[in-house]
């Protein structure tokens, strides 16, 4: 009897031991294993999050969802989610948080992106959230989106026209068979003028003699060309000449050019001098010039007549 009871005391006490590592092991995966900080924060689209849901900072589980509660805000709904983090664990008041996934399969969680702040937000404090980083939250906001223009803009766009194409249909048709027949009847007029037009461009326009005018200068044309590539033969000539002319007198030319550059240094440093004297030589004239307004008998007597009669 004593036996049975001890192996009843062992497989209760087994038992009992998987039972608490199965819930320590649940702690672990959820992320909690103790006391817990509550935060707030909310979305207007919780799709996949559910409560249980790992609460991660920067990618490491630091908590869980606690709960999920629907608000009306300004005639919206948006969702407050209660976040269970880790004790003590420090957020920046800054911080943003994002549904989001790891990978297209992965799990969803509420990721925690910490901010730059110094000052810690308090537990019971509201999280700023995020963009969704959900693929299929987007894709469903997308959608909806989608839905929301083609029922508000595209629907009734495409009603519109509908209504106009369907007022105006009789009238298009009916100029539309105006137009045909007055086409249908002036056809054949169109037709006689361009066949008469043509005939009277092959009578006066294409002739023998005007096709022989055009041989004639096109003729020209090529002579005038021959006379210009000869000519521009003969001026590559003429240059060739010059530069080898140039090249072989370049001693005397460089010579001339020394004795030029002397020439024009020696009247550079004389050209005060000549100045100075054509400015004597000016004023002089000028004075005699005077005298001999004033007194043409200068010329012979040599002075002036009032000075008394000139000496023999």
């Amino acid at each position: 009897m004593r036996n049975f009871r001890v192996n009843y005391a062992l497989v209760g006490g087994f038992v009992l031991a998987m039972v608490a590592a199965l819930i320590g092991v649940v702690a672990l995966m959820t992320g909690r294993t103790g006391a817990a900080d509550t935060y707030l924060t909310s979305f207007a689209n919780v799709a996949g999050v559910k409560f249980g849901t790992k609460v991660s900072y920067e990618g490491f589980v630091i908590g869980q969802v606690e709960e999920i509660e629907p608000l009306r805000d300004n005639g919206a709904t948006r969702f407050q989610l209660r976040l269970g983090v880790r004790q003590g664990w420090p957020i920046p008041k800054d911080s943003v948080v994002h549904i989001t996934s790891s990978g297209l399969l992965s799990a969803i969680i509420v990721d925690i992106k910490g901010g730059g702040s110094a000052e810690l937000l308090k537990p019971g404090g509201v999280i700023t959230p995020g963009a969704n980083g959900n693929l299929f939250a987007i894709m469903g906001d997308v959608a909806g989106q989608l839905g929301d223009l083609s029922q508000t803009t595209l629907k009734p766009l495409l009603t519109t026209l509908n209504d106009e194409i369907g007022r105006a249909a009789p009238q298009l048709l009916a100029n539309m068979t105006i137009v045909t027949g007055d086409l249908a009847a002036k056809t054949p007029r169109i037709t006689a003028d361009i066949e008469r037009m043509t005939g009277t461009l092959s009578a006066q326009v294409v002739t023998e003699a005007n096709a022989q005018r055009l041989v004639r200068s096109l003729d020209n044309v090529a002579e005038l060309t021959g006379g210009l590539e000869q000519s521009r033969r003969k001026l590559d000539s003429t240059l060739a000449s010059i530069d080898k002319l140039v090249s072989g007198n370049r001693d005397t030319v460089d010579a001339s050019l020394k004795d030029l550059r002397y020439t024009l240094q020696t009247v550079a440093g004389s050209i005060d001098a000549v100045t100075y004297n054509l400015e004597g030589a000016s004023r002089n004239f000028n004075e005699f010039s005077r005298q001999l307004r004033d007194n043409p008998a200068v010329l012979i007597n040599g002075r002036r007549a009032e000075d008394g009669p000139a000496k023999k």
